[in-house]
């Protein structure tokens, strides 16, 4: 069996950007992450399972860290779920979404990114 823990549009303030005014007075971003994990050996514990607590406070750790990039902040919050979340993981999904950037006249509902990753099956899963 296969499960999916997901946290949807996750509000953070962030020192994320390109330019120094963004870093200094952080950007407000939207976060949204998909964990599949094979779920076969789920027996009511929390510790056997993926907690969507902790997977927050793994991104609202990662958020209070000055980056330049969105694709590093995703990078960062995907490489913890490998780092901590090993067993059993078949695939992350991350998308950041900034609804505002520096750029003057230019309106989109959010600029962003998404990165992905799939985890062959090993023998013991």
């Amino acid at each position: 069996m296969l499960t999916t823990i997901f946290i949807d549009q996750l509000q953070v303030h962030a020192p994320i950007g390109w330019y120094e005014e963004e870093r200094t007075n952080k950007v407000g971003l939207t976060v949204s992450v998909r964990v599949k994990y094979d779920a076969s050996s789920l027996n009511d514990e929390l510790k056997k399972t993926i907690d969507y607590g902790t997977l927050t406070s793994w991104i609202l750790a990662i958020s209070n860290q000055p980056m330049n990039l969105l694709e590093t902040f995703a990078e960062n919050i995907l490489d913890r779920i490998e780092k901590e979340a090993t067993e059993g993981l078949v695939f992350v999904w991350v998308a950041i979404r900034k609804s505002q950037i520096q750029a003057k006249g230019v309106l989109a509902a959010a600029h962003g990114v998404e990165i992905e990753q799939s985890y062959p099956k090993s023998k013991d899963n």
